[in-house]
């Protein structure tokens, strides 16, 4: 399957369980490439020691040009929350950093233990991929990674302060042997839901 296209499926499917078209186009004016206290509230301090343990230039963060980011679906209705399908470049020695820097008690729709665990296996084979792509305030050899796991925690933390219920977060290993559209994907995709849904 090509890149994209199993993020695609599992997103078609979700809509379908939950009854609710996915927004794959949705911006929040919130939702920008760099932190700042007036976004993040009670939360500043946690993604700004963050930004820091992962080696990011502020100066460059701060002066860059401000863009809204992506996720990869929202659903709203009485769901009102992002949906975002985590491939294993997202399971990196730099997430496994970030998790472990969340508030105790930090409402999420995923099971942060199982994150890092992934992270903790996966994590080599993560690191090497684009290991020489780097950003504007991540400019070093796996600044692209650190970035993506920077960028991950503004989907964790924001929406607790934005209005939001909890991101929900599905990864690729729990929906191997989903291929297609069908009763038993939907069954599959249902449990897990109400797994992550509580």
């Amino acid at each position: 399957m090509a890149v994209g296209d199993k993020q695609k499926l599992i997103t078609e499917i979700v809509s379908k369980v939950l009854n609710e078209q996915a927004q794959t186009s949705k911006k929040f004016d919130w939702f920008i490439n760099k932190h700042g206290k007036e976004n993040f509230g009670k939360h500043f301090s946690t993604i700004d020691k963050i930004f820091k343990s992962l080696n990011g230039d502020m100066t460059a963060n701060q002066t860059k040009r401000s863009v809204a980011l992506d996720c990869d679906a929202y659903f709203g209705g009485q769901h009102n929350f992002i949906f975002e399908f985590d491939e294993f470049q997202h399971f990196s020695s730099s997430r496994l950093k970030t998790i472990e820097s969340y508030p105790t008690g930090l409402k999420v729709n995923f099971d942060l233990a199982n994150w890092e665990k992934l992270c903790q296996t996966h994590k080599d084979k993560a690191d090497n991929y684009r290991k020489t792509k780097t950003t504007t305030d991540f400019n070093f050899v796996g600044g692209r990674t650190a970035q993506r796991a920077y960028l991950d925690c503004f989907r964790d933390l924001l929406p607790e302060i934005q209005g939001l219920n909890p991101t929900l977060r599905i990864n690729e290993f729990e929906v191997v042997g989903i291929s297609r559209i069908d009763k038993e994907a939907c069954n599959k995709i249902e449990q897990l839901l109400k797994s992550k849904l509580t």
